[in-house]
């Protein structure tokens, strides 16, 4: 069972750089971190987490059921991922760290796991639009748990560490790099349909939003989204989800109304970010979230990039956006109220991101305007007809 692994950042030199090193202990629940002497003398070093792990020479440990950082799991496999490498790899992963090994380059943002201190090997996605015939077929495989033909492990290995639950590859089209996710069988609606709907009408508030397109099969649709951390096969940026900056393994009811929240996050950008006005747009994130019935806004569907050119922290374009019911519950809290998506429960806090009451309510009622067009907005998308009227249950209910 592998214990150890070195870490490296892709993208800030043209070989990957060694940046520190991971040790685990699965049966003491109990892992470490430390970075490089070489990385610390860098010019352009920094943290891979400002708040738990903060650039100098310390040995940073952490009591948890897997022995490492969020941050480092941000860049692994998640319950779709894992279900890949374990029906795609020959060799089972027994841990967490093997599981990053098994993944290792092909997750969200810069880092790279090796079992050497001397070099690691970057990889790439070879997958290309030609591929999605064999990709869909062994998305099928691996949903039924039916044998997956070799030429379509090698392929479905690409992407295999970007998190999610649903179905996913990466691609390659005309030197751009994608995140192909596919519908599934068991859809209520078109979902590659609806969330590139969504992301377009996100776009009208002047948000950063996630560049989509629907490409049809002889079956079927896909959700192609552009990869905003990399640029032609190379990483631009570290990444960091709001899961780690919330670093909690239990959420009690206290914690959804303070620190496990989107006025939490608004309050990480004021401390850390380099844009003080991300926090703005994250509150106009919120309301269309609330609006539009995504309650699926998990802490892992919110991130921060440090960009390499800018050395700063910016908050993420948007992405897994999406109507998912009327139920009014969200992933992480809204305000005061908890998870409660109401006005009443957005206005709570609205000063916890750096706005007024007022400046607040305009916001709001600027997107309920732009959410109460949400049925031309989707039909121009290509949203048909009985996904309309299914959700038309959904969206803007809060009224």
């Amino acid at each position: 069972m592998i214990s150890e692994a070195y870490v490296y950042i892709d993208g800030i030199e043209e070989r990957p750089v060694i940046c520190g090193v991971v040790r685990i202990n699965i049966k003491e629940a109990y892992g470490e971190f430390r970075y490089g002497l070489s990385y610390l003398s860098r010019a352009d070093a920094f943290a891979l987490d400002p708040i738990r792990l903060p650039l100098n020479d310390s040995v940073f440990s952490i009591h948890s059921r897997s022995g490492l950082f969020n941050v480092l799991l941000d860049a692994g496999p998640d319950s779709w991922g894992e279900k890949v490498i374990l029906s795609t790899h020959d060799t089972t992963p027994n841990n967490k760290l093997e599981m990053l090994l098994a993944g290792s380059g092909m997750g969200a943002g810069a880092l790279v796991f090796s079992l050497s201190r001397a070099h690691c090997k970057r990889k790439k996605s070879r997958n290309t639009v030609g591929d999605l015939s064999v990709l869909l077929r062994a998305k099928d495989a691996i949903l039924n748990d039916e044998e997956i033909p070799n030429e379509a492990k090698k392929a479905f290995q690409y992407g295999a560490s970007m998190g999610g639950a649903r179905p996913k590859t990466l691609i390659d089209d005309e030197n751009k790099n994608y995140l192909v996710k596919f519908n599934r069988q068991d859809d209520l609606f078109n979902v590659a349909k609806v969330e590139h709907a969504s992301m377009n009408l996100l776009r009208q508030a002047d948000c950063k939003v996630s560049v989509t397109k629907v490409m049809p099969t002889p079956t079927d649709h896909l959700l192609m989204v552009e990869r905003f951390d990399r640029i032609k096969h190379r990483p631009k940026c570290h990444y960091m989800s709001a899961n780690t900056i919330f670093n909690k393994a239990k959420v009690s009811e206290a914690d959804l109304s303070r620190d496990y929240s989107y006025g939490a996050i608004a309050e990480f950008i004021m401390k850390y970010g380099a844009r003080p006005e991300d926090a703005h747009e994250l509150f106009k994130r919120m309301v269309f979230n609330v609006l539009i019935g995504n309650t699926d806004d998990h802490a892992r569907n919110h991130a921060f990039l440090y960009d390499f050119d800018q050395q700063g922290w910016l908050l993420s374009p948007a992405y897994d956006v999406l109507p998912i019911n009327n139920q009014r519950q969200h992933g992480i809290g809204i305000g005061e109220y908890g998870r409660l998506g109401t006005i009443e429960n957005i206005m709570s806090q609205c000063t916890r991101f750096g706005l007024k009451n007022k400046k607040a309510s305009t916001i709001v009622n600027d997107i309920s305007e732009i959410v109460d067009e949400w049925k031309p907005a989707f039909i121009a998308d290509g949203v048909g007809e009985g996904d309309i009227r299914r959700l038309d249950s959904i969206v803007n209910r809060i009224k």
